[in-house]
């Protein structure tokens, strides 16, 4: 009985070596997957992603240039956009395909996270900057609802109160429009649409104040023409001294107030002017600046953390 008992222990023991050797060779395998193939199966799917967004973008905006309406030019762009979610879809599998099965140390589990992170980031901010390039593309054309085109008043407007009340209406429509991009989940779209409300509401502030200027100015001018007849009527009347200095002491006063009147319009105008003329720049910006120097962020970061994770998984195998 001794013997079968101690028989059975050393056939266990056995049993717990063989089941502890067979993890331990599964967990190297599954390492050296991550390493040779997921890792690059991975790669492979993120490199597609940059050219369906090309795609799409190309596709709708050649639509929209034909010219046809937003509604059309999403009809005519479908392909493209189908395409380009299918290809995120399949990154973000691949993705995830990475941490499948993996049970390993907690430098390896660190490197895979960030990976993930560095990923996720790219993969959402493509996507945002795909589903929201309608919005984006169409807030200053003459048949889009956002119509901030109607921001660039002219010569439309009469004076310069009905440019600014021309403005402000404008204004509100636009500027809810835009807003909506800081929900777009893209960096750029964000940051562009908080810079262009200020850049709005500046201009809704400078347009307010030349309008303001233009109206106290020709109500200095009135004043002015009324100083010259009292002025004219008191030498008529050949007046007291006294009342001929009240008068030119008055009319200097006036001068003085149509001077600092005549520099805050200057002042505001100049503003305007540059508010107007800086407006194409920055929404070309979003992709000529922007856009590009994010992309090449994720371009220089993900790699190293492909790396990383390549360097720690190294690492474990020898240990």
């Amino acid at each position: 009985m001794i013997g079968l008992v101690i028989a059975l222990l050393v056939a266990a023991a056995g049993t717990a070596v063989a089941l502890t050797q067979s993890a331990a060779q599964q967990r190297k395998d599954t390492l050296l997957e991550v390493k040779d193939q997921r890792l690059n199966d991975l790669a492979a799917a993120r490199d597609k992603l940059q050219p369906a967004v090309n795609a799409y973008l190309a596709a709708y905006k050649k639509a929209r240039n034909a010219p046809a309406s937003r509604d059309q030019a999403v009809q005519d762009s479908k392909k493209e956009l189908d395409d380009f979610r299918q290809a995120a879809e399949a990154a973000r599998t691949s993705l995830q395909s990475v941490k499948a099965g993996l049970d390993s140390s907690e430098a390896v589990n660190t490197a895979v996270q960030q990976l993930e992170e560095s990923h996720l980031g790219y993969f959402d901010y493509m996507e945002g900057l795909v589903e929201s390039y309608p919005r984006f593309e169409g807030l200053f054309r003459a048949d889009d609802a956002a119509g901030c085109n109607g921001l660039f008043v002219g010569n439309k407007a009469a004076n310069l109160r009905e440019r600014q009340q021309l403005l402000v209406k404008a204004a509100a429509p636009c500027r809810e429009a835009a807003n909506e991009l800081r929900q777009s989940g893209n960096v750029a779209y964000e940051e562009f649409a908080r810079t262009f409300d200020k850049r709005v509401a500046d201009l809704e502030k400078h347009a307010e104040a030349t309008a303001k200027s233009e109206e106290s100015y020709e109500e200095f001018v009135r004043i002015k023409d009324d100083f010259v007849k009292k002025l004219a009527d008191a030498e008529a009347r050949n007046a007291p001294a006294d009342e001929v200095l009240k008068i030119a002491d008055d009319a200097r006063e006036l001068n003085s107030k149509i001077r600092a009147n005549r520099s805050e319009f200057d002042f505001a105008a100049e503003r305007y002017l540059d508010g107007v003329k800086g407006m194409p720049d920055l929404v070309d910006e979003v992709f000529t600046k922007n856009v590009t120097e994010d992309v090449k962020y994720y371009e220089a970061v993900i790699p190293l953390r492909v790396q990383l994770v390549k360097d720690v998984i190294d690492a474990e195998l020898v240990e």
